[in-house]
């Protein structure tokens, strides 16, 4: 299912996750896999929480980032499709 701007995610709580640096290091669910997120990666993992649909989370990352706002949609949504076909982040 692609992600779309009314769509709500969340983080697989099945993932550890540790701060590297400004950034994230998740290992996947069947420990197969690590992967690193720099800062605006890390932004995003932590607005997925099950709570705002992806249209919030570009909002607060325009108003976080010097970015614009199409740009930031697009990319958040391709970086969400790709945390979720890793199964990182599922949607509601």
């Amino acid at each position: 299912m692609a992600i779309g701007m009314d769509t709500i995610v969340v983080r697989n709580e099945n993932c550890p996750v540790r701060e590297v640096g400004g950034g994230l290091v998740i290992l996947a669910a069947a420990g197969t896999a690590t992967h690193s997120l720099d800062e605006v990666g890390a932004f995003i993992w932590n607005h997925c929480d099950g709570q705002h649909r992806v249209a919030e989370l570009v909002e607060a990352l325009v108003a976080e980032y010097d970015v614009e706002q199409a740009r930031a949609a697009a990319d958040v949504q391709a970086f969400l499709n790709d945390l979720s076909g890793a199964d990182l982040i599922r949607t509601l």
